[in-house]
């Protein structure tokens, strides 16, 4: 089975907004609360972190009171941090060997979703995944990708084994609006508005 991590202690500088990113209320609840939702209803994800830092500090509150495992980072970067957390984290509660780590701004993920990556990743055969988006696609719904790796983006959807050495990573392509809407500046927030406009309005026309 799959410890998922949801990461949720970056500083949010690029949403201008007061307060942590990963609480920022979408539909009435908090952006994390969307993501802890999916990793819940997954088949394949049998454990849970939040991964905060001192820059999250009401996240971090926010996780123990609905309570899930909780790892302080020191809050230094993406990379850093997941490392720190593969040393850090208990072996004898969390004893899967797959880790799946999710940042806390795509709202729009879903457990179906998760698990389709999982199985990809089992059926790959290499140690490590990362999920990425087409480029185009963002082109095609007009959205602004905020990190560009050759012809893809990063979704913020990865699989590694526990091990902290380097892996051999295969890359699964997924044209899926879920893993394009990265929440990071106050523009995606007008994308996803427009997208659960979008969807309302298909479903009051059915």
């Amino acid at each position: 089975m799959v410890t998922a991590i949801i990461m949720a202690g970056g500083r949010g500088t690029r949403m201008r907004m007061e307060g942590e990113k990963p609480l920022l209320q979408i539909q009435g609840k908090p952006m994390i609360q969307h993501v802890y939702e999916a990793v819940e209803a997954s088949r394949e994800v049998s454990n849970l972190i939040i991964a905060t830092s001192p820059h999250t500090p009401l996240t971090r509150d926010f996780a123990e009171n609905l309570g899930i495992k909780v790892v302080e980072t020191p809050g230094l970067g993406y990379v850093e941090d997941l490392a720190y957390i593969i040393k850090t984290i208990n072996k004898e509660d969390f004893d899967d060997d797959i880790l799946l780590t999710i940042t806390a701004d795509i709202p729009l993920i879903t457990g179906e979703i998760i698990d389709d990556v999982v199985v990809e990743y089992i059926n790959c055969g290499k140690p490590a995944m990362c999920v990425a988006v087409p480029l185009e696609f963002f082109t095609e719904f007009d959205l602004k990708p905020h990190l560009v790796l050759g012809d893809m983006v990063p979704s913020g959807l990865n699989i590694l084994r526990r091990n902290n050495n380097q892996q051999d990573e295969e890359v699964l392509e997924l044209r899926k609006f879920e893993l394009a809407l990265n929440i990071n500046s106050p523009e995606d927030l007008i994308s996803l508005e427009k997208y659960f406009e979008l969807k309302a309005f298909k479903q009051a026309i059915k």
